[in-house]
């Protein structure tokens, strides 16, 4: 996905299709492309192809759902303490981070949508206006030209019920209703009319491809989403309790924003069931309003954490239990593997503050610190994680001059994470049908002098290969063959 995403900024920049962009040089309109069009001005603005600068726009968005938390708190009756924690939760779970290293462009599609509900329940609370009407417009229609409809459905109508369930009514006039529909449709469906005028065929097939997709590709249990608070990472604990405890707890009043989201997280993991295709990381919004939910378990907990008797306070007593032990466990580890280090030290040093400020039942002390803690942790983990181990792997300075001025050719369609690697297009053709008297091809194949294929096409393979642009060992689960292959520079007899 990282590489799919990127390469199509890339060509963005190098080839200015703006409207009409590629992959590999061929129409990449499965997406829309406002994340693109944001990725792409990153790498023109910085003025570089580091894969950074690839990145920022995701990070910045990141931030951006963790601000729309806090403030979104504020407006259901939290207030700037809680609100903060609330924020914190949402930008430290675990898949929120993780989806900004994958590069899909849901963040941005959601990232858009939580802004827009955010103004829209502020406009529900107090009074709708012609200049809020169109921001919503113009957030929903960016979150259409980030990721389609999509977000609509698993973030927008999960809130709209919700809010219905709890409140009975939405204050809303036909006028207003016009207004925000009227700008969200014109600005989401731009580019898709834009794209049907000047390119219809091409479009077509691909929508009717990806709808196909919705029902036959990827298709999982009804149940798969069902695990969904796992993604929530330290949080785990406090969002299953969370979600049971107003429900449950009969003797303490629950607010109405309390209900709110919680059945804005129910809601949400139903309709994605709903739908055939699953994949993970389609779960990652829901992980918005479940860190808010969190944050009101989070906060009676901290409000009533003296008090010895609550027994609702024990499942967070066993999820601070867990990560006491993770906290020391994960520093040791890192210094048995590699030596003292200046973030271990600190690690174990906020780890202790961490258990004592718990043993000193300070929770609004020790949730702050168990977001540290958590970073912390990161600190040791991703390194780990995406440092290249493949002593095998091939670095594009062997032959990066070499094909500077050559056109590559492939037997196979390679994939985008190879030509991202390869950089530089790569178009699918048959050997007889090229015409270059010196060429590149990337094939699967094994060839030598001795191989038919060559000889039948008059070929002379003048230097071979072997590619492996794996950052992993064959152990490693995220170990893919699709980026090992082998390139040959052909010259014709």
């Amino acid at each position: 996905m990282e590489a799919r995403n990127f390469q199509a900024a890339k060509e963005m920049v190098e080839d200015n299709n703006w409207l009409l962009p590629t992959l590999n040089g061929e129409p990449r309109y499965q997406k829309p492309p406002l994340p693109t069009w944001l990725t792409a001005f990153s790498v023109l603005l910085f003025n570089s192809k580091s894969i950074i600068f690839y990145r920022i726009p995701a990070v910045l968005f990141l931030f951006i759902i963790a601000i729309t938390s806090y403030f979104f708190s504020l407006k259901i009756k939290f207030n700037k303490q809680e609100s903060l924690i609330n924020g914190l939760i949402t930008v430290s779970s675990i898949y929120i981070i993780a989806i900004t290293f994958e590069a899909p462009w849901d963040i941005f599609a959601h990232g858009f949508m939580f802004l827009a509900i955010y103004f829209l329940f502020s406009s529900l609370e107090n009074k709708f206006n012609l200049k809020q009407n169109i921001l919503i417009g113009l957030l929903i229609g960016s979150s259409i030209m980030s990721k389609g409809p999509i977000s609509i459905y698993v973030l927008l109508i999960p809130f709209l019920l919700s809010y219905l369930l709890v409140y009975r009514k939405i204050n809303v006039n036909i006028s207003n209703l016009i207004q925000i529909l009227f700008v969200s449709i014109i600005s989401g469906s731009l580019w898709y009319i834009y794209i049907f005028y000047h390119d219809e065929q091409t479009f077509l097939d691909i929508i009717s491809l990806e709808t196909q997709n919705w029902s036959n590709y990827n298709v999982k249990p009804f149940y798969y989403y069902w695990d969904f608070f796992i993604n929530s990472g330290i949080w785990l604990i406090p969002a299953i309790v969370s979600l049971i405890f107003p429900f449950i707890k009969s003797k303490t009043p629950i607010s109405k924003n309390y209900l709110l989201t919680s059945y804005w997280v129910i809601i949400s993991v139903v309709l994605l069931s709903l739908i055939p295709e699953k994949k993970t990381r389609y779960i990652m919004p829901v992980l918005i309003p479940l860190a808010l939910n969190t944050g009101f378990y989070i906060n009676y907990i901290i409000k009533y954490s003296k008090q010895k008797s609550i027994a609702s306070i024990w499942p967070i007593y066993l999820n601070f239990v867990l990560i006491s032990i993770a906290s020391l466990i994960f520093p040791a580890i890192n210094i048995y593997n590699y030596g003292i280090s200046f973030f271990s030290i600190i690690t174990i040093i906020i780890a202790l503050g961490f258990i004592y400020n718990f043993y000193k039942r300070d929770f609004d002390k020790v949730i702050y610190l168990k977001i540290i803690l958590f970073f912390s942790v990161l600190n040791f983990v991703l390194p780990k994680m995406y440092s290249n181990t493949n002593t095998n792997y091939t670095s594009t300075d062997l032959f990066h001059q070499d094909i500077k001025e050559l056109k590559l050719y492939s037997d196979y369609k390679i994939t985008a994470d190879l030509i991202w690697n390869l950089n530089k297009k790569v178009r699918k053709l048959e050997l007889s049908k090229i015409d270059d008297s010196i060429f590149v091809l990337i094939s699967n194949k094994n060839f030598d002098t001795k191989n038919v294929n060559i000889i039948e096409n008059k070929l002379l393979i003048k230097k071979k290969i072997k590619l492996n642009f794996n950052t992993t060992t064959e152990e490693n689960n995220r170990y893919r063959d699709r980026l090992v292959t082998n390139l040959y520079f052909l010259v014709k007899k």
